[in-house]
């Protein structure tokens, strides 16, 4: 869990850089916010989505699990904290699930193609620096086994 804490905070100091300009120009005060899909796909990111709002103490409900097929339209997140905090989060929170729930999809792809055939489909060892545990997660999510 701690490499997992160690990643999100990373990524979230890499997103900010010199600071938050919203948070310079405006109060924090109570806010909502929901993610929803643009595409068919499979649903890849719980921990992420749990560790970035422990890190900005932000509320999330979950509305879809690891491995759920998604639509387009569907709400998969709804966040509630300060509107800064959710800024903050949110380009950081998308950019993971898109990533993650791409590869998974993709591997669901190549896992049903595979599925009543002796082949069996491995996760990636090929992955990239820093998002390793995100990427080898994202594949087993979407039907791939360790190897």
């Amino acid at each position: 869990m701690h490499e997992l804490h160690a990643f999100v905070t990373d990524a979230i100091r890499e997103d900010v850089g010199r600071g938050c300009l919203f948070a310079r120009c405006v109060e924090p005060t109570p806010a909502q916010a929901i993610i929803r899909t643009k595409s068919h796909g499979v649903f890849c990111g719980e921990p992420y989505v749990a560790a970035i709002s422990e890190l900005k103490d932000l509320r999330y409900r979950l509305l879809k699990q690891d491995g759920d097929v998604i639509t387009p339209g569907e709400t998969l997140v709804e966040l509630e904290g300060l509107n800064t905090n959710l800024l903050i989060a949110e380009r950081v929170m998308l950019n993971i699930l898109q990533h993650a729930s791409g590869i998974a999809t993709m591997t669901r792809q190549y896992a049903d193609k595979l599925r009543n055939t002796p082949i069996k489909l491995l996760d990636t060892r090929k992955t990239r620096p820093g998002l390793r545990r995100l990427e080898k997660y994202s594949t087993r999510t979407g039907g791939a086994v360790n190897h």
